[in-house]
């Protein structure tokens, strides 16, 4: 099976957000401080009789709500410039990956090399809406768009085999 991948700015967009958010949960120190911060913050308004808990209750209200704003929105701008720094508009061709279902080898190339990984090294396969996340190691992935598979469940069926279930996870 040969699948030639073109890439898009959207799919790209989408992988980095599901790469950052969900499969990383980075989010989750941003929301944790903003969460004590807010906690705090209510403490003093509550303690408002007490002289400088209000202006203290403001300030760790506007620092909790104020970080994990300026993080969530440094994160957006840069995923805007990684994105434009892929030059996928239009979509390009940005690897080809070639497997059989009787191979223990899984090759990619691309314009500047060829690389051949063994089935069994792969990290770990995402079945996400609208494309399957192949992650060679824990740090560098694959993308196969749905829309440039002719047979997507045969795809997985064939991933799964070859890594086993416990290294996949399908969110539909």
């Amino acid at each position: 099976m040969t699948i030639a991948v073109r890439l898009s700015e959207s799919h790209f967009r989408h992988f980095i957000i599901f790469n950052i958010l969900k499969r990383l949960k980075l989010y989750k120190s941003p929301v944790i401080f903003a969460s004590i911060l807010t906690f705090s913050a209510i403490i003093c308004f509550v303690m408002h009789s007490v002289e400088g808990a209000v202006l203290l209750g403001s300030v760790l209200l506007v620092v909790g709500l104020g970080v994990p704003v300026v993080y969530f929105t440094t994160f957006f701008t840069s995923l805007k410039k990684q994105v434009k720094q892929q030059k996928l508009d239009p979509p390009r061709l940005v690897y080809t990956l070639q497997f059989e279902e009787d191979s223990d080898v899984l090759e990619v190339t691309n314009d500047k090399e060829i690389a051949k990984y063994r089935w069994q090294d792969v990290f770990h396969a995402y079945y996400e809406a609208d494309c399957i996340y192949l992650f060679i190691t824990k740090d560098r992935a694959f993308l196969l768009p749905l829309a440039l598979l002719e047979n997507s469940n045969k795809v997985w069926k064939i991933i799964e085999g070859k890594i086993g279930t416990e290294r996949c996870t399908r969110e539909r």
